[in-house]
């Protein structure tokens, strides 16, 4: 367990109204969120509310050992604080990441070096000095939140659909979030979007090669990229999607029609009764999401609903607090 002053983090200002030292017999949670640009660690109530937060920047650069450390101080000052003000006591921790996240290892995870060799459930229990700690896929974990506290609730199957720096997917089915085989379900980033190699707007390699031929194309980071290149700025996804240059619809045009293609396919293999959309790209979720619901109900026969998230932002974090949440009723069998 690290004690190190120097990776204490800075917490963030958030506004709370709990009295002091009020008594509470269900307990806190902590959840972790691990980015490949900044961490974020939250204490919440027994409702998935968080209560408090600390942020700070990944720095993934420096190794996982000093973003470990950063994070164990940072929950540990939580439960400090849960403990002396709230009178609650900490009963849970969970984390989340990028990546195929096995106990010995985390695979798919560029963003995060040296996490490749990372027992993360294990590194973290024992920063944290407590017996166990949940972790999961930080989207898997988000499709978990929606599914019990958000626009996934009743639907079966549902299909959540992040759409950030990079693109991914969850499949719900049965009150649970699928894991897959090698626990890849729903890297949809890795996905083959079709037309002959080297075409416009085609990547020519594939993930043999390195590459994420979907999230190469669609990815907010993607974008960024490409209106740089083509446009001589960078712009967000909110700020492509609604710009009134000639150039820059194109290519909004573009990602729009590779993404609702790769949507539709995705519906029509699956069939599920909702696709709800969240990530940081839903700030043009005024134009995404009509792209996505016509190319739906013009190739699926039987289109889904398709819903903003509840968590849009912030949702791995969610999903952390609701995998901790889940975590909490193992100890007694519940």
């Amino acid at each position: 367990m690290s004690t190190d002053p120097a990776v204490r983090p800075e917490p963030e200002a958030v506004p709370h109204d709990h009295p002091r030292r009020r008594s509470r017999p269900d307990g806190a949670v902590i959840g972790i969120d691990f980015g490949g640009t900044k961490t974020e660690v939250a204490l919440a109530d027994s409702t998935g509310t968080p209560l408090r937060r600390i942020r700070f920047a990944t720095r993934p650069e420096q190794g996982p050992d000093r973003v470990l450390a950063r994070a164990g101080a940072a929950a540990r000052e939580l439960a400090e604080h849960a403990r002396a003000v709230l009178g609650l006591p900490v009963v849970a921790h969970a984390a989340v990441s990028p990546g195929v996240i096995l106990p010995d290892r985390i695979l798919l995870t560029p963003n995060l070096p040296g996490w490749e060799s990372l027992a993360l459930a294990d590194r973290l229990a024992l920063e944290l000095g407590v017996p166990s700690v949940a972790v999961a896929n930080d989207v898997r974990a988000g499709a978990l939140a929606e599914l019990r506290r958000g626009a996934l609730r009743g639907a079966d199957p549902g299909v959540y659909l992040s759409l950030g720096t990079g693109v991914a997917a969850a499949l719900t089915v049965g009150g649970r979030v699928l894991d897959g085989a090698h626990r890849a379900a729903g890297e949809i980033g890795y996905l083959d979007p079709g037309g002959p190699p080297g075409a416009p707007g085609r990547p020519a390699a594939a993930f043999a090669d390195g590459h994420a031929p979907l999230e190469e194309l669609v990815g907010g980071k993607a974008l960024g990229e490409r209106s740089a290149a083509e446009l001589g700025q960078e712009l967000t996804a909110d700020r492509l999607f609604t710009s009134p240059d000639p150039a820059a619809r194109r290519i909004a045009r573009e990602a729009l029609d590779t993404l609702a293609t790769a949507v539709a396919n995705i519906a029509v293999l699956l069939d599920p009764e909702r696709i709800v959309v969240g990530g940081g790209m839903m700030a043009a979720g005024a134009v995404i999401l009509p792209a996505l619901i016509e190319r739906l109900d013009r190739a699926v026969p039987f289109p889904p609903a398709v819903l903003p998230a509840r968590f849009t932002a912030d949702a791995s974090l969610h999903g952390a607090i609701t995998l901790a949440l889940d975590h909490r009723c193992v100890p007694a069998g519940c």
